[in-house]
């Protein structure tokens, strides 16, 4: 790591993310520090993890993804699905799906210029539709043990040293290679990245399609968790992922953002609902704490906005 990144999340940890605060709080819950939470605390941010990186790069890019629960959800079912054909066409059939779909709420925005949101709003209703339909909305059961494997590991779990190589990965091509810089110039001003000759439309399908595969990868590792691939699971992931992604730097307006903050951002979300959880907080006001935080996310991202425009 050099000196500017490890700069950049320090500055993430400490001040937009207001991470280190909430851990020295959370030291004062009972059984937080304790090494059975904070295993269930890494694989509880493992798989959101993986999704936020893909919903990270699409919102640097000026997009949205709310297909990601969805696509987490098929990404389980058809894993669990193919794994009579093996783990390796297993974890292939779940990443194809996720590209098509990702690749259906590209070409949704870019090729008919449909809203992100509602696009993959579309999207998100399709593919929950069927893959409720096709599971008559009954889970899938995969007990292939090479399969279940992925979802132990000790003493960190396997789905978090993924996320955590996913995550340098994405860094690294975000911050290091050309594709990344042609990223952040389409989010920040799409028709002066079309006119220096970036191909936006490629790059835009490009993101949504990243997405839609770290989603579907999410979804097998949770399915391997589980033990069975869920129709009805990731209905939250999406406002999950938003406010992580926002908490972490990025912004609506496309051109911000950078992976090691949106780790930092979903750390503090991932420790937030896990304290709410040993506090005993019910899952519907956690639901209405992390909807308003995202709520005043928003509104700041957009009085910012106003007052760079004045």
């Amino acid at each position: 790591m050099n000196a500017g990144l490890f700069r950049d999340t320090l500055i993430r940890l400490s001040l937009r993310t207001p991470l280190l605060p909430l851990l020295v709080a959370a030291s004062f819950v009972d059984g937080f520090w304790s090494t059975g939470n904070l295993r269930t605390l890494a694989e509880s941010v493992s798989v959101d993890g993986i999704i936020v990186i893909g919903m990270t790069v699409v919102m640097i890019a000026g997009g949205f993804d709310l297909a990601v629960g969805s696509v987490l959800a098929m990404g389980g079912v058809v894993a669990v699905l193919l794994l009579p054909h093996g783990l390796v066409a297993s974890a292939l059939g779940a990443a194809a799906a996720g590209a098509a779909a990702g690749l259906l709420s590209g070409t949704l925005v870019t090729r008919l210029r449909i809203n992100p949101f509602i696009a993959t709003l579309a999207v998100m209703v399709m593919v929950r539709g069927g893959i409720l339909a096709y599971t008559d909305t009954r889970p899938v059961v995969g007990l292939e043990d090479a399969f279940l494997a992925l979802g132990g590991g000790r003493p960190l779990p396997y789905a978090f040293l993924i996320m955590l190589a996913i995550a340098v990965a994405a860094h690294v091509l975000l911050s290091e290679r050309p594709w990344g810089r042609h990223v952040y110039a389409v989010g920040a001003d799409e028709r002066a990245a079309a006119m220096a000759g970036l191909r936006v439309t490629r790059i835009k399908m490009q993101c949504y399609a990243l997405s839609g595969v770290l989603a579907a990868l999410a979804g097998m590792l949770l399915a391997a968790r589980l033990g069975t691939g869920s129709p009805i699971i990731g209905e939250a992931t999406p406002l999950t992922a938003a406010a992580a992604a926002l908490i972490g730097g990025a912004s609506l307006r496309g051109g911000e953002g950078s992976i090691p903050g949106a780790v930092a951002g979903l750390l503090f979300v991932g420790c937030l609902v896990n304290v709410m959880n040993l506090l005993g907080v019910p899952s519907y006001y956690q639901r209405m704490v992390i909807g308003a935080m995202l709520f005043a996310l928003v509104v700041t991202d957009g009085v910012l906005l106003r007052l760079r425009r004045r």
